[in-house]
Formats: C-alpha cells, structure tokens, sequence
C-alpha cells in the first residue's frame, strides 16, 4: 500500500492503482517511443505491481496500529524474493515480452540482494539466464530491449511521485529520473496549477491522469482484520491531475 497522512487521515492507494496509473501515463506517451508489442508493454507497465496486497502474508500495521506504507517496516528476503518470482510468474502467463520488462523491473529492485541470500541470488541469476534467451527469441539485443523497459521505469517512477503528492510548488522541478531514450525528466506544477514533465514526452500537448484513493480518518487499527474491513468499508474518492505542455 501507499500510505500518506495528513490532517484527513491516512490517504491510502493500493500498488495496483499505482500500476493501472502508470499504464496510464505510458499510454500518453509519444508513438515514436513506443515498441512493437505495444500491448504487451502496456500489460508490463500496468501489473508490475500487482500480486502485492496480501493481509495473510504481509504485516501492514506498524507496532502501534499505524498502517505502514510500502517503503516502512522491514520483511525478509525470503519473503521478498517469493513475491518478486510471483509477479514475475504472472507475467509471464501473459507473455514473453510483458515477462521480460517487468524482469528488468525486478533486477533494478532486488539486485542489492544478491549479497544477503542465496535464493535471491539464484533468482537473479535465473531472471538474467531469461532475459538473454527471451531476448534472442524475439531477435533483439539486450541493449534495445533494455531501453524499452525504461518506459516502464520512467512510469512507475512518475506514478509513485503522483501517489505520494511530492511534486514542489512554485515551479521547483523534481527529477523523475534518467530513462527513456536516455534523457533525465523533470516534473513541475506550473503557475495555474496544472503539471508538466520537461523534456516533454507525450503525444498531445494536454492531458488529464486520474486515480482512485481512500481516506480513512480512523489512524490506528486493533488488527490486519480491522484495517482490511476500514479499507472494504470505506468510499473511495478520485484525484485527477491536469498536465500541459
């Protein structure tokens, strides 16, 4: 989950929103940037994160009943590595090239590791011995393969920065980071209020991006049952963001 709190409450948004958000934003992209297997990418982009919520495998309470978000507490490698080769097992039931940028994905996450578990490392080893297969499958380098999964880089990251409400005021830019096409974008809230990325990257030259979040204003849970119940329980509200060129 992404959790932010304010003076409403505990503003939460489940990963899977965030991938369906990233999907979109891959969506505006500029038809130039896009791969082939256009779909399959997108599948990439919007699922990357899900088989993540999960109240019978994960703790997401803090020792006080404070709902944790997904950078806070601490979990085993182990455990990390099984939800890692989920994800991955999930994708590759959709396809080769979704399985292979979200392999990516998920070396760019867990590669720090590699050094603290066996299984991680036989993991990583097993994702980089797919990726220089699949890659020859579809007649490939590596190389080419890689610049396309920074589209899911580059989205995933942009969502998240969304979902967490970090964009500056006054025009201050924040780097997204350095993926597609090897350039490094900035996101910014202009004078009206609207958001930009600069370098642009999108086809049109105005958009709109929405999600869904819940707020709950009660901040402290008994148990996983009590949070998961407050979350069933609980309306959601939609954030729509306007971005112009």
């Amino acid at each position: 989950m992404i959790v932010r709190k304010t003076h409403q409450g505990l503003h939460i948004i489940f990963q899977a929103s965030h991938g369906l958000l990233s999907g979109k934003i891959a969506n505006e992209l500029m038809i130039k940037y896009r791969p082939p297997l256009w779909l399959e990418t997108l599948v990439a982009v919007v699922e990357h994160d899900d088989q993540q919520l999960n109240f019978k495998e994960k703790n997401y309470l803090s020792e006080l009943g404070i709902p944790l978000d997904f950078t806070e507490g601490s979990e085993s490698v182990i455990k990390s590595i099984k939800r890692a080769k989920r994800v991955f097992h999930h994708a590759k039931s959709k396809s080769l090239w979704t399985a292979l940028l979200v392999s990516f994905h998920l070396d760019f996450l867990y590669e720090s590791l590699r050094e603290k578990s066996v299984k991680a490392n036989q993991f990583l080893d097993e994702q980089k011995a797919f990726r220089k297969e699949t890659v020859s499958y579809f007649g490939v380098d590596e190389d080419k393969a890689l610049s396309h999964g920074a589209i899911l880089r580059f989205c995933d990251r942009c969502s998240l920065i969304l979902c967490k409400d970090e964009v500056p005021d006054a025009e201050r830019k924040l780097e997204i980071n350095t993926s597609i096409n090897g350039k490094t974008y900035f996101i910014y809230r202009q004078r009206n209020g609207n958001l930009s990325i600069t370098p642009w990257c999108f086809e049109a030259d105005s958009f709109e991006l929405s999600i869904e979040e819940t707020v709950l204003e009660q901040t402290k849970f008994k148990s996983q049952k009590e949070l998961k119940d407050a979350l069933d329980a609980t309306s959601r509200r939609n954030i729509i963001w306007k971005f112009e060129k």
